[in-house]
């Protein structure tokens, strides 16, 4: 075979693995397109059985078969936290956020969560009528008004449980050791407070309460601490009892408070990693105790997490419920939206805080034990700033992760 002969032998054999080359990234690019027609061709089938076939045309409309057939894709999930809204149901999310957003409405008082069908109440909040009337952190709400809750959605236990003031509501709910109360309760208007402050031993020790995180959070911290600081502390208090947490950057900006320098959180989604760090503390390390329990939840925990990780505080009470996962909203074609969780987040040494918690350095199972005992490690370290030596662990009462996640305060 001539020179010329065998270069266009090798040509030619270019030309053919090339060509071959291409076919198989075609049938790559092509598969994922066939694999999803023939995967959904099931549903596709169904549904047209459906309209042909089922004896009730009336409980079969379109929208309403689109809606089960979402629902049932993000039930598949086996997140409690994904969930599909439908345009009214958005519409009245909307406005169930615009009210807490106010600061005010109609209700009994308290954090709810729907968890495996079942109604749970994550926490009352302070001086509302669910808290004077005795509900507490953890109550499985198993009737309301007689009728049973199983199986009910957020919304319509929102519904349920609002109303206007000076009128009653009957709830029937099962305690964490199994016993059942009855409890009759008036509604009333339900004031949101975002923080409170006080000196406590003597002027000696600020106390700090932070009751929600929403846009006024971590300004209104920022002036207690600068009230405070107006005459000499030796310590400080920062009670996260019964906060179910709120905004992200809001617990970002009240960590800073107290964290000089470095990581807040760290945040693990399916395309990677990203770290919050510290914007920066521009006030003194004075001793400080975190108050924590069952019903300190979400952007809460952050707060505590990054406290305790860099050792600018101590955690006193009961375990934290454990909800370290990320929710992402997004508006749909219909209307609606689809709130999806798209991220989990970790403390700043990489401790993971879903379905966990937070373990306190000093656990108390009684409420009324937990600021005596803080304040009493508090005063011990009078003189000394943080990063603070822990006290050591009592593991002589532990508690059980919460597995709820905050929506609505009815």
């Amino acid at each position: 075979m001539t020179q010329f002969g065998r270069r266009r032998m090798r040509v030619l054999g270019m030309l053919i693995v090339l060509l071959i080359a291409l076919g198989m990234l075609w049938g790559l690019l092509t598969a994922p397109a066939q694999t999803h027609n023939n995967l959904f061709s099931p549903l596709l089938e169904v549904y047209q059985r459906v309209k042909t076939h089922f004896y009730k045309p009336e409980n079969s409309p379109d929208a309403r078969l689109l809606k089960g057939a979402i629902q049932g894709l993000i039930e598949a999930l086996e997140d409690p936290y994904s969930r599909y809204l439908s345009p009214d149901e958005l519409r009245q999310f909307n406005e169930g956020f615009d009210k807490e957003v106010l600061e005010e409405f109609g209700g009994l008082g308290m954090q709810i969560e729907v968890r495996d069908g079942r109604l749970l109440v994550v926490a009352p909040l302070h001086d509302t009528p669910a808290f004077r009337a005795g509900i507490e952190a953890g109550d499985w709400i198993t009737e309301i008004n007689g009728e049973s809750t199983k199986g009910i959605a957020q919304e319509q236990a929102v519904r349920k449980l609002r109303g206007p003031k000076d009128t009653k509501v009957t709830l029937k709910v099962r305690r964490e050791d199994g016993t059942e109360k009855t409890f009759e309760i008036v509604r009333d208007i339900i004031k949101i407070k975002i923080v409170s402050h006080s000196r406590i031993a003597n002027g000696r020790v600020g106390y700090i309460q932070v009751y929600t995180f929403n846009t006024l959070t971590a300004e209104d911290v920022e002036k207690a601490l600068q009230d405070l600081l107006t005459q000499p502390l030796e310590g400080l208090i920062l009670d996260l009892r019964n906060n179910p947490g709120g905004l992200l950057h809001e617990a970002i900006e009240l960590a800073s408070l107290f964290v000089d320098t470095g990581a807040i959180l760290r945040v693990q989604s399916r395309t990677g990693s990203e770290v919050y760090n510290s914007k920066g503390n521009r006030y003194p390390n004075l001793p400080l105790a975190v108050l924590i329990n069952r019903g300190t939840a979400s952007a809460s925990e952050i707060v505590a997490g990054a406290i305790r990780d860099h050792q600018m505080g101590a955690l006193f009470g009961r375990r934290t419920f454990g909800k370290g996962v990320v929710q992402t909203s997004y508006e749909l074609k219909d209307g609606g939206a689809l709130l999806i969780t798209t991220a989990e987040y970790f403390t700043p040494k990489g401790r993971r805080v879903h379905e966990n918690g937070l373990t306190p350095d000093v656990t108390l199972e009684r409420e009324a034990d937990v600021l005596p005992r803080a304040l009493g490690w508090v005063l011990s370290q009078a003189g000394k700033t943080c990063p603070c030596v822990m006290p050591s662990h009592d593991r002589s009462a532990r508690a059980q992760p919460s597995p709820y996640l905050v929506w609505f305060s009815p």
